[in-house]
């Protein structure tokens, strides 16, 4: 099954960022594509079995049809985070696939400073920045007591027309690739 990867760069698994997966994961069933996720905390080189996480991370990137970065913004001070996981990856790891780098939390402003501290990174992987990166900040999410926070109707939609998109990139990049 073809699937897309997303890589949270958020120093918790409890973060809103994790909140963010499973309106991807929507998105993505009604092209019968799968999501499979990571975290940088998870591969830090003091996490227990992380020099097998990275060999696996390593294939899934490989296999996987477009990349979907999610980390805060700088302001947040949590981009080293995801920073750190790119550069644990071998050049080149991201040449087939599209990449999408949205930013949570902070300003909207700071999403140029979350790409410039990442596209150096992105670059050495050969990967690019297949759209308009994405601001989710604090504005962006409905709270309430009982439920886990869901993303406003706009920006829901706003995600789900950059999934659109990356989906329709990764099926140009492979075509494209394999006809190579």
């Amino acid at each position: 099954m073809s699937y897309f990867l997303a890589i949270s760069g958020s120093p918790s698994k409890l973060s809103r960022n994790n909140f963010l997966l499973p309106s991807i994961f929507d998105r993505l069933v009604s092209y019968e594509i799968g999501l499979r996720t990571t975290h940088a905390v998870e591969l830090e080189p003091s996490a227990p079995d992380a020099s097998k996480r990275l060999a696996d991370l390593v294939t899934t990137v490989h296999d996987a049809q477009a990349i979907v970065l999610i980390t805060p913004v700088p302001s947040e001070d949590w981009a080293g985070s995801m920073k750190t996981l790119l550069q644990f990856l071998p050049a080149g790891a991201f040449q087939h696939s599209p990449v999408l780098l949205i930013g949570t939390g902070g300003f909207i402003n700071e999403l140029t400073d979350l790409e410039n501290s990442v596209i150096r990174e992105i670059t050495r992987l050969h990967g690019h920045l297949a759209l308009s990166s994405i601001h989710i900040g604090p504005k962006n999410w409905v709270f309430s007591l009982s439920q886990p926070p869901a993303l406003t109707a706009g920006t829901e939609a706003r995600l789900a027309r950059a999934l659109d998109r990356l989906h329709a990139l990764a099926v140009e990049t492979r075509t494209v690739s394999l006809a190579a």
